[in-house]
């Protein structure tokens, strides 16, 4: 009996290690994938400034995104980029030539979007701060299934009431 109980204890603790084992390497390879997501979109902002320069982005000093909050889920690669801005200007026509800008440097660069989508690079969001001078950026890298599928979140949360 006591032998029995050892074994299960054994089992148990093996069990354990396992799945540990197996976390680990998952959030490792997602990790992975959201550096090599964000060195692309920082690559792309980057080339993109002098677009955004027109509308009266600044260049900063350091550009820097940080991942979009995880309440979608995990593997959702979109970044947010926060830039100082000396006047403000339109954001539906920011956000239209940032996505052009984003279209010609994925199509320069070979990069290739996720399942049906046609754009790697798209912009989800622009807005301005209200109490300083910046400009707020959310870019997706459609690289994976549950990026599409934040992008069909976002659009049916934009959808008019009517």
């Amino acid at each position: 009996m006591r032998g029995w109980l050892l074994v299960g204890v054994g089992l148990v603790i093996l069990l354990i290690v396992i799945v540990t084992i197996i976390r680990r390497h998952g959030r490792r390879v997602t990790e992975r994938e959201i550096i090599e997501s964000q060195q692309i979109v920082n690559q792309a902002i980057k080339s993109a400034l002098t677009v955004l320069k027109a509308f009266g982005v600044l260049e900063p000093k350091d550009l820097t995104s940080e991942l979009v909050a995880n309440i979608w889920g995990h593997n959702v690669m979109a970044f947010e980029f926060i830039l100082p801005t000396e006047r403000r200007d339109d954001v539906k026509k920011i956000t239209e030539r940032l996505d052009l800008a984003l279209s010609d440097y994925a199509q320069a660069n070979g990069l290739h979007a996720f399942g049906m989508q046609k754009d790697p690079l798209v912009v989800t969001d622009t807005w301005y701060d209200n109490v300083h001078d910046y400009l707020h950026i959310d870019v997706a890298c459609v690289n994976n299934a549950q990026t599409l599928a934040y992008l069909r979140d976002l659009k049916r949360l934009n959808q008019p009431l009517f």
